[in-house]
């Protein structure tokens, strides 16, 4: 079997970078956002919204979406797909505000987009611009990640080594996006690390 088959390995490896990424980048996106630097160009909070959307949209994939010749799913650890309001599918996506379309299309191919698409925040609240989405992006895949974690509890095994990985990584990820405001470049603007 090989290391991208091994579960362990890819949630260890794989998964993570996916997860630690995006929360990282989504809070850069954050700090670049709230503190408006306006220098001529630094465009910090445009790599962090495109890496961000591509971690996010990637995890996505992952957990809602089933295995396919282009990309793993939950089935890799026999699990079937997650449900997600807000990201919803590529094929069901034509419901207000749902993201997947969205990330696709802007991520993957240039098309029109004249009239841009306002997405549902991942609260409900209010409706936003893609670019304003990395934050939000970042709480659902959490939530996910969590679903993930419960789902890979065994009833008769509490203690598998899988769901403890996963939420170690989980753990891990959200240290990590906490370093992103307190670092010695960013901890000058007073920001809070975002509650995953």
């Amino acid at each position: 079997m090989g290391a991208h088959r091994d579960p362990r390995n890819y949630l260890d490896v794989h998964l993570y970078n996916e997860l630690r990424y995006l929360l990282c980048a989504a809070t850069e996106w954050h700090v670049q956002h709230s503190v408006e630097l306006g220098i001529d160009g630094h465009y910090a909070q445009v790599y962090a919204l495109d890496s961000a959307a591509l971690h996010a949209r990637a995890l996505f994939e992952f957990l809602t979406a089933p295995t396919i010749q282009n990309h793993f799913g939950l089935e890799l650890y026999g699990l079937t797909p997650l449900k997600s309001d807000r990201y919803g599918s590529r094929k069901s996506a034509s419901e207000l505000g749902c993201w997947s379309k969205p990330l696709h299309s802007h991520l993957m191919h240039l098309q029109n987009r004249a009239a841009a698409q306002q997405l549902r925040s991942f609260d409900g609240l209010e409706m936003k611009d893609l670019n304003r989405m990395p934050v939000d992006f970042g709480r659902e895949i959490v939530r996910l990640w969590r679903e993930f974690i419960q789902r890979l509890q065994d009833p008769g095994n509490p203690g598998n080594p899988l769901a403890s990985l996963a939420q170690a990584r989980l753990n891990d990820a959200i240290a990590e996006s906490a370093l992103v405001v307190t670092h010695d470049v960013n901890q000058c603007h007073g920001i809070s690390p975002i509650a995953w």
